[in-house]
């Protein structure tokens, strides 16, 4: 183990870097070990935080357009899901969701993965104290950091949706590559423990990036975390100490990359069209500074499709670029020019960087799923500007904005999970269920079956006022495959015991009930509208 990673259990050390021909030996942090009552009380808490945060919407019963045909073929059809994920590059994702899909026996059994994801959110929170500690971050800052990180935007979709528990597997697994790398550089180029050190961490890092790329990118973040801390390295120093970690962030990407590459070459798995590089260079730099940079900056306002909080959303956007600006500014102020070039640099670069792969992807389809380590280095700079730049305010004022903060976040968190993923979902998952519950099914197959129509819902008939894509506020019954695979699912949850249930009955959907035509149950999901609420 690293002396950083020893750092960051609690066990004093001081890091030493070497990069390049020469060592620079950088102290990190000196810590005396702390253990007792606060010790527990702050894993605790930061443990506790997300779950009472996400509580509302992880216990709800719902499930998303995916849920439904993913449990399907997880136990009817094992190894779609792996093929189909492994198509976007994404095998051990794949295989992740088989394993837990083919474990849930219902709907409403999709609570313990929105738990599990929970936790591992928690989890992120306290490996991001506790990092943050080691590298020399006061107390107030890292808490603030660490439940800041799980209440975002992003960490609200990876709650609120059974399938995305493991994009914070692979943030995790991204920050365990981090702590390899570190201790790596430090134990000295060409030694045994350096080679050692450099495998676990490209293991780390290849296993994340077959999970899911975006969140393999989460290595930027304690990157950025330990730049800002790092007051003793020069420029230099820091230059070539961010290349080593970026470039070995490159060649992890890349190898992931080329496995697949062979995969498909093999015919192990079929390639998607999806998987293409970007060409048109500048519409893309627009397309990201218009939309995932401003969503990113926003924190804890949502985009909205509708343009409802619009004005509100570019001021948060507008506000924490001018906190950023002045944490920069007094950098450069209080520390010296080469200080500033070093914070300027990491925040011009770094979360670019925490992007790159939805750059070099050809699709330009903004998604808070995507943006979750690009927020989280913003995030690193935000904290550490708010603490430099309120460092003259007294202690009891800073405490109550920090309170504050932390407050809203928190609230802003649960009202989006529960109001726009967990209770319009609901609603749909309710009137599949109620018509399901009016179907009576033959007692043998010969018999006569009944005939059910769902009338598909309509963009008109969501439930939610504000809408993002296909994350927050969006319908699942708005398509041609979905309300089959959620009859379906609800029949075998209401007669579990009944194998190949489907058999005994005839399902048919479309925008308009046919004329002419009878039906023994008609589903219609144009009463979605019934439950609108203006969120």
């Amino acid at each position: 183990m690293s002396s950083i990673e020893k750092t960051a259990l609690g066990a004093p050390s001081i890091a030493v870097s070497a990069v390049g021909p020469a060592a620079v030996a950088v102290p990190i942090a000196i810590r005396t070990p702390r253990t007792g009552l606060r010790v527990w009380l702050l894993t605790v808490a930061l443990l506790l935080v997300p779950i009472i945060t996400y509580w509302p919407a992880t216990f709800h019963d719902y499930g998303l357009r995916d849920d439904y045909s993913n449990l399907r073929e997880a136990h009817e059809e094992p190894g779609t899901v792996v093929k189909f994920c492994a198509s976007h590059a994404r095998p051990i994702y794949g295989l992740l969701l088989q394993a837990s899909y083919g474990h849930t026996g219902s709907v409403q059994d999709l609570q313990w993965m929105r738990l599990i994801a929970v936790l591992l959110l928690g989890t992120i929170s306290l490996i991001s104290f506790r990092s943050l500690r080691a590298f020399g971050w006061s107390f107030n800052a890292s808490i603030c950091f660490a439940l800041l990180v799980g209440l975002v935007p992003s960490a609200q979709v990876i709650a609120g949706w059974a399938i995305g528990w493991p994009y914070a597997v692979a943030a995790l697994l991204a920050i365990g590559g981090f702590f390899a790398a570190e201790g790596a550089i430090a134990a000295g180029i060409g030694t045994h423990r350096s080679l050692a050190q450099w495998g676990v961490a490209l293991g780390l890092m290849v296993v994340s990036a077959l999970i899911y790329q975006p969140s393999a990118l989460f290595y930027v973040v304690p990157l950025a975390a330990a730049l800002v801390a790092q007051r003793r390295r020069t420029l230099v120093q820091s230059a070539l100490w961010g290349g080593v970690h970026l470039g070995f962030l490159a060649i992890s990407l890349g190898t992931a990359y080329l496995i697949m590459t062979g995969l498909y070459a093999d015919g192990v798995f079929a390639k998607s069209g999806r998987i293409a590089f970007e060409h048109q260079w500048l519409e893309k730099i627009a397309w990201f500074l218009r939309e995932p940079l401003p969503n990113a900056l926003s924190m804890f306002v949502l985009n909205d499709d509708n343009r409802r909080d619009h004005a509100l959303y570019i001021a948060c956007a507008g506000l924490v670029g001018l906190i950023l600006t002045g944490g920069a500014i007094a950098e450069w102020r209080r520390h010296g020019r080469d200080r500033g070039l070093i914070w300027l640099a990491g925040l011009l670069i770094l979360p670019v960087v925490a992007f790159s792969i939805s750059m070099l992807a050809s699709e330009r389809y903004a998604t808070y799923r995507t943006i979750f380590a690009m927020t989280a280095v913003l995030l690193i700079f935000l904290v550490a500007s708010f603490e430099t730049l309120t460092e003259s305010l007294s202690a009891g004022v800073r405490r109550t904005l920090v309170g504050a903060v932390l407050v809203t976040a928190m609230l802003c968190a649960q009202h989006h999970t529960y109001a726009l993923l967990a209770m319009p979902q609901g609603n749909e998952w309710e009137l599949i269920v109620e018509g399901a519950r009016q179907v009576h099914l033959p007692e043998r197959h010969s018999d006569t079956r009944p005939r059910i129509f769902a009338i598909a819902s309509a963009v008109a008939d969501k439930s939610t006022a504000t809408v993002y894509h296909d994350e927050f506020g969006s319908l699942s019954s708005n398509s041609e495959w979905v309300p089959k695979e959620m009859f379906k699912r609800a029949m075998h949850d209401l007669h579990p015991e009944m194998a190949n249930v489907d058999s005994r009955y005839e399902f048919a959907e479309g925008t308009k009930l046919p004329v002419g035509q009878r039906y023994d149950v008609i589903i219609d999901l144009h009463r979605l509208r019934r439950f609108y609420s203006d969120n």
